[in-house]
């Protein structure tokens, strides 16, 4: 009887392929900020450095996604609990209308941005993709698809970043 024989390149090939379609998509990219212009309501050009010197959460958002209407709630309510010490920025590339009806469901009131390119263009391919920001702007922490904001922990990180 023959033995069945696989050749040992295959193994990393197999391993690598296994890994990417596991966790790929599950790694938020490293900097997605400033690949695209952003506007306010009042259509007003705001970039993400404009806000250096805050403590920030960045999340991006799609009104398909529940994840994202579950996040935003919790987010509102970790910047309530730091007035003057968090500043949240939800960013779509969605029409301000659709980011105004789901304001008024969810009874939250977080500055909407719009991005200028599609979020898939700036990296963006899973939702909520949620950034903790530091005061110089570099990244502290990263969520995919994880809506659990307010806890402890985090709270903990925003009291540190802002001493």
């Amino acid at each position: 009887m023959q033995k069945k024989f696989i050749p040992l390149f295959l193994i990393p090939v197999f391993a690598y392929t296994l890994y990417f379609v596991v966790f790929s998509g599950k790694i938020a990219p490293k900097h997605p900020f400033e690949k695209s212009g952003l506007t306010d309501d009042q259509n007003t050009k705001v970039a993400i450095s404009d806000f250096k010197g805050k403590v920030l959460i960045v999340t991006y958002f799609q009104s398909w996604c529940g994840d994202c209407r579950r996040e935003l709630p919790e987010l509102e309510a970790l910047q309530k609990q730091f007035p003057g010490q968090l500043k949240v920025l939800v960013i779509t590339d969605e029409s301000f209308e659709i980011s105004k009806q789901v304001k008024e469901y969810l009874k939250i009131d977080l500055p909407f941005y719009k991005s200028e390119k599609t979020l898939k263009e700036i990296g963006i391919h899973r939702f909520p993709t949620t950034y903790l920001l530091d005061k110089k702007g570099s990244v502290v922490e990263s969520k995919v698809e994880g809506i659990h904001w307010n806890t402890k922990e985090i709270q903990e990180e925003i009291l540190r970043l802002n001493n």
